[in-house]
């Protein structure tokens, strides 16, 4: 009896952890960004358009200095606005599909912050451009 209850423990606790190391959700971060000194308002958004371009996100001006922009990957595809201001700039969710995204705990496919990072930094690295040209 006892040798049977731990076999059984032990698939049990082998099972949890087989599950937990194949989730593909995490938490959904918030991205934003400084804009350097002296940075115009025309090279944020030149900065914008140019990083949505390199990493393929398909990218509409919908005014009030805010792109909206959308990346599609093997029938995954996620929706975030980009808003920016001569001092900052948010990137925040909007919608997506196929990315397991749970409202009520926060948690999205990892693949989102993959994305959403890699657009920042390449956001980050325009504006230092900007900067450094000036």
């Amino acid at each position: 009896m006892k040798k049977s209850f731990l076999t059984a423990l032990c698939v049990g606790i082998v099972m949890m952890f087989s599950v937990a190391a194949c989730s593909t959700s995490t938490s959904m971060l918030k991205y934003s960004g400084s804009i350097p000194s002296g940075v115009t308002t025309a090279e944020v958004k030149q900065a914008i358009k140019d990083a949505g371009a390199m990493r393929n996100w398909i990218l509409k001006d919908i005014g009030n200095n805010t792109y909206e922009a959308t990346y599609i990957a093997r029938g995954h595809s996620v929706k975030v606005n980009i808003t920016y201001d001569r001092d900052s700039y948010d990137i925040s969710y909007v919608s997506s599909t196929a990315m397991d995204y749970n409202p009520g705990t926060g948690t999205i496919h990892r693949n989102y912050n993959r994305w959403v990072n890699n657009l920042k930094h390449d956001i980050d690295i325009g504006l230092l451009q900007a900067a450094a040209a000036r």
